[in-house]
């Protein structure tokens, strides 16, 4: 299967739902297009003590979304767009959400994701795997993503090339323990993984 026919298969899901807090920016992108940054409390059971890092762009969502949060300033959202990822100059990967639907509406925090794409490499790691993939929507720009699976989550290895469906969360390692707690870096773990 060429990447052109699967390209039309794959497919970038993001949501989060939570509590925006801490000040909204008003910014300018490197092509002079504004958008708005923001942070929203995602902690809890599943993804542990995270923030998930959102944007928003476009007048049309941007002062509806204001002005619901004008009106509810601590109410809990559910924000739908798309997940994103990107590397720093130490190689460090941060995880972000760009936005493009709200809705008021309370559910348990958290940063979730859908990602269906190509396997460009799976590496064993000593809690499971590491899988480097990427989505090549129709007419978006190839994006790259780094997932990790837990061996508790693992019941089939992947393989560069495969084409997958990966849903999971932005969380801490532990992002619950026995004693209330949560330990581990924030990644985007993978709870479910599907093979075609």
């Amino acid at each position: 299967m060429s990447e052109r026919e699967v390209s039309t298969k794959h497919f970038n899901g993001g949501n989060v739902f939570g509590r925006v807090e801490g000040d909204i920016k008003k910014e300018t992108s490197r092509g002079g297009k504004e958008y708005i940054s923001f942070t929203v409390n995602v902690s809890g059971s599943r993804c542990g003590s995270v923030t998930a890092y959102c944007r928003m762009w476009g007048e049309d969502r941007v002062a509806p979304f204001l002005k619901a949060l004008k009106k509810n300033p601590h109410g809990h959202y559910w924000l739908k767009g798309f997940f994103g990822q990107y590397w720093n100059e130490q190689n460090q990967v941060f995880s972000n959400f760009t936005i493009f639907q709200f809705e008021e509406r309370a559910s348990d925090p958290r940063a979730a994701f859908i990602l269906k794409g190509l396997v460009d490499q799976a590496q064993p790691v000593k809690t499971g795997q590491r899988i480097l993939m990427h989505v090549a929507r129709e007419g978006a720009e190839k994006e790259n993503f780094e997932l990790w699976s837990p061996d508790e989550k693992l019941l089939d290895l992947v393989e560069p090339g495969q084409l997958i469906e990966a849903k999971g969360y932005v969380r801490q390692e532990c992002p619950e323990d026995d004693f209330g707690g949560s330990t581990g870096p924030v990644r985007a773990y993978v709870e479910q993984l599907r093979i075609f």
